[in-house]
């Protein structure tokens, strides 16, 4: 039998995804048989990946392109609970033809939390339902297609006092349910845990906070080689090694897109050059076979950062030949999509 092509494999797996969303699992079951029947063909110049980087303002954005001589595909951008999820900085990055990631904390800008189980239990009238509609609404305004993920890393140490997994699944739910209910059709929604959450094995494992194939429109990771940045006999570790658990659970939700809403690499003190070759070893990753899940992949260069201090040096201008390598991986074909 001749194997789909390209373009017909897209159209498949973007239809189980669309229907998917309208809850029909009969029909997403069939259209998810279809696409593991054989892969999905890897990023190339004529099925690129979105490439991004963390930028939540537009000096950010403009910083970075700078340095790109070109324009920045995709944008990270970090919200807290009740922000204005699209500020002057998002509507302009809207205007100007590029893709916002967005994540959106349950956390107040006073610092705050918002409880999982609150946002699971919010009933029309609560203070938290309200919350949720008026994100809901900022949303729709926005018009354009936006990628919105609830509390990303939420197995992480960092979330635990946010709740337990079955009150994460109850409050990613509730935020789809009432954002669909206020007719948000724009947003794309992202599940987005960190690499290690995909192959710990105990209750704080990702699957454990997996929302739900019905809820979920693209699988994110935040995926890192900290090699010295964390402890001081850190091994380095290349990015295929970093994300395998994620492209495994990909493999069990064949409907869904893979994305790193996060990625990086600290560099090597005693051989120059090493994290650029990290880099360019995740551009051809991408563009091997069984990688046809990812349409994504988002930079993050810490530059807020301080909890690893500066031997983490994940910003690509750490060095001359990082920055080279990212410049380059940014406008690799393979990596130019300027949509999903």
């Amino acid at each position: 039998m001749r194997a789909p092509s390209t373009r017909q494999t897209r159209q498949t797996w973007r239809r189980a995804r669309s229907l998917a969303a309208l809850g029909m699992s009969a029909v997403v079951a069939t259209a998810a048989f279809v696409v593991s029947a054989g892969p999905v063909a890897a990023a190339s110049a004529q099925k690129p990946m979105m490439f991004g980087a963390a930028a939540s303002t537009r000096v950010a954005v403009q910083e970075h392109e700078v340095v790109l001589g070109s324009r920045l595909n995709g944008l990270r951008v970090y919200k807290s609970w009740d922000s204005d999820l699209f500020g002057s900085s998002q509507t302009w990055a809207r205007d100007t033809g590029h893709t916002l990631f967005l994540s959106m904390r349950s956390q107040r800008e006073n610092g705050a939390i918002v409880y999982w189980r609150d946002i699971a239990a919010a009933r029309p009238g609560s203070a938290v339902y309200s919350d949720l509609q008026r994100q809901a609404q900022q949303a729709k305004a926005f018009g354009a297609t936006v990628y919105v993920a609830f509390n990303h890393e939420p197995e992480a140490r960092a979330a635990w006092q946010y709740g337990t997994s079955a009150e994460y699944v109850a409050a990613y739910r509730k935020v789809v349910t009432v954002w669909r209910a206020q007719g948000v059709t724009n947003v794309r929604y992202v599940w987005a845990a960190t690499a290690y959450g995909f192959v710990r094995k105990d209750e704080h494992r990702a699957a454990l906070y997996y929302p739900g194939d019905d809820v979920v429109d693209d699988i994110a990771a935040d995926g890192y080689n900290w090699y010295r940045c964390r402890t001081a006999n850190g091994g380095w570790r290349e990015l295929s090694d970093i994300i395998e658990g994620q492209r495994r659970f990909g493999l069990l939700h064949p409907s869904k897109g893979l994305m790193l809403y996060e990625f990086g690499s600290a560099e090597d003190a005693g051989m120059p050059g090493h994290k650029a070759q990290w880099l360019r070893n995740a551009t051809q990753l991408f563009q091997q076979p069984g990688y046809g899940q990812y349409v994504a992949a988002l930079s993050w260069e810490g530059r807020s950062f301080t909890g690893g201090g500066p031997s983490c040096g994940f910003d690509y201008l750490s060095s001359t030949s990082a920055t080279r390598a990212w410049v380059d991986m940014a406008h690799d074909p393979a990596m130019s999509a300027t949509s999903l």
